[in-house]
């Protein structure tokens, strides 16, 4: 079987396609397209080694509105704090004899007429906050599992003593009554789950300005309290506990290269996260688009006649339309999906490259080359894929380079007026966000400009290359050096 591309033809292609690098390499402005282009590709590729937060999973992890770290260079941001996570070793202050300290607790508890009448557990830890500013709020978070309960009295506390020996309870389950036994009986593994999350909310009274009021710097104090106490006099109880999965932070005011959104977010994430999707967006419905301009304007302008009054009538109408009111009403219809975002752009985007296809071919069809392959009996597919299409390529490669910041621009429309995908990260979504929740209120031009400049530089990207590669397609537009 012969090979589709015989060996002649492979090393025509290998000789222009080092002839065009020679070209294009000696072009300053796309050579610099090639560099930005690569550094967009590393991100999007690298992007989960890149970041240390997954930009939709990842919130609270920086007060709202942080700062970027890099601004403590600056003498009013110097006593700003990081982020302070703490994952304690619990300490039994009270109760050994029933639970094991350590990253997570566990026991097993008796109480009973001859036995412990009652039971009361303390667990302690030190945390040490190392900034002169006190913080806005800090986040506690745990599951405190109990089974096996039966007539049972039981209460539980979570509180903080500060550097001035103050105690301030931030979490506190009253005495309650469990008169069932939850367990099932032979499984072990069924519990009753009390998940605890603790958020101090600014509106209202702020436990960390409370904590806190104190000379900030120094060590802190976190104290676990559980108290078990029998319902009945006879009742005979044996009780399984664990505290697990005990994480409290306090949000910093300075975070990461970028700072973070109003939720706390990482905004380098997000950020480096996006240019996947505008990368995918872009260069797909480029690719498409240009494939519909290439199809319809060579058909159009070889095959004449009927084919070419409809499609040029269909064109006509077409580009009449408001493209972004119909992009948004198609993603309503739709939904809010990357690939129909992909495929609307796409629809609205080859008008125009169908167009100068189409003069091109009204010219190459009267050249001899074209009569020749006529007259040899050449079917009218075989002279258009094998010797328009080619003389054509040039054109239609250089309106794929230029369609890509088209696509991407309209991408960030979408996503800036609330029609972008709400599952995917996109710099159009951040400056939505950004204009709807305070971004200049608070002069965070660290979350709104960030986005702004991505779009801005990725599509020079792709302008510098289709302009470099106009120019070395297009002998009229190559300058002497």
């Amino acid at each position: 079987m012969s090979p589709l591309i015989s060996t002649d033809t492979r090393k025509i292609y290998a000789r222009r396609l080092k002839g065009f690098w020679e070209e294009f390499s000696h072009n300053r402005i796309g050579f610099v397209g090639i560099i930005l282009l690569s550094a967009y590709i590393g991100m999007a590729i690298f992007a989960p080694w890149l970041t240390p937060y997954d930009p939709l999973a990842s919130t609270r992890v920086a007060e709202s509105f942080a700062a970027p770290s890099w601004l403590k260079v600056f003498p009013q941001y110097q006593n700003v704090p990081y982020t302070t996570y703490i994952q304690p070793e619990w300490e039994v202050m009270q109760g050994s004899e029933f639970l094991v300290g350590g990253r997570n607790v566990d026991g097993y508890i008796n109480l009973g007429p001859r036995e412990v009448r009652a039971v009361d557990i303390v667990l302690s830890t030190t945390f040490n906050y190392a900034y002169r500013a006190p913080p806005m709020r800090f986040v506690s978070s745990f599951s405190w599992i109990v089974g096996n309960l039966t007539n049972v009295w039981w209460s539980a506390g979570l509180e903080i003593i500060n550097t001035n020996g103050t105690s301030t309870k931030i979490w506190y389950e009253p005495y309650q009554n469990l008169n069932t036994n939850l367990g099932v009986e032979g499984d072990s593994n069924d519990y009753f789950l009390l998940q605890k999350i603790g958020y101090t909310d600014p509106k209202a009274t702020n436990l960390a300005h409370i904590v806190f009021s104190g000379p900030v710097t120094g060590d802190y104090q976190l104290i676990f309290r559980v108290n078990f106490r029998p319902a009945e006099e006879a009742s005979g109880v044996t009780a399984q506990i664990s505290l697990h999965n005990f994480k409290f932070f306090i949000p910093g005011l300075v975070h990461g290269i970028l700072g973070a959104d109003y939720l706390g977010t990482d905004v380098f994430s997000q950020l480096i996260y996006g240019s996947r999707i505008s990368l995918t967006i872009g260069l797909m419905a480029a690719a498409i688009s240009t494939s519909l301009g290439v199809l319809i304007g060579v058909a159009s302008g070889y095959l004449g006649g009927a084919v070419d009054e409809l499609t040029m009538r269909i064109v006509d109408i077409m580009l009449c339309l408001p493209t972004l009111p119909l992009l948004l009403t198609l993603v309503k219809l739709f939904g809010k999906n990357v690939f129909y975002i992909v495929l609307f752009i796409a629809i609205f985007g080859w008008l125009g490259l169908a167009r100068v296809i189409r003069s091109q071919i009204l010219y190459l069809r009267e050249t001899a080359f074209v009569e020749c392959a006529v007259a040899s009996g050449a079917s009218k597919p075989y002279i258009m894929l094998k010797h328009l299409v080619p003389n054509i390529f040039p054109v239609a490669l250089a309106s794929l380079v230029l369609s890509v910041p088209g696509a991407v621009l309209s991408e960030a429309a979408l996503s800036f007026l609330g029609f972008g995908d709400p599952r995917v990260p996109t710099w159009g979504k951040m400056l939505n966000y950004a204009f709807g929740h305070g971004a200049f209120e608070n002069f965070a031009w660290w979350w709104a400009l960030p986005p702004g400049l991505a779009i801005t530089f990725l599509s020079l990207t792709f302008v510098f290359i289709g302009f470099a590669i106009d120019e070395i397609v297009n002998p009229r537009l190559r300058r002497r050096r």
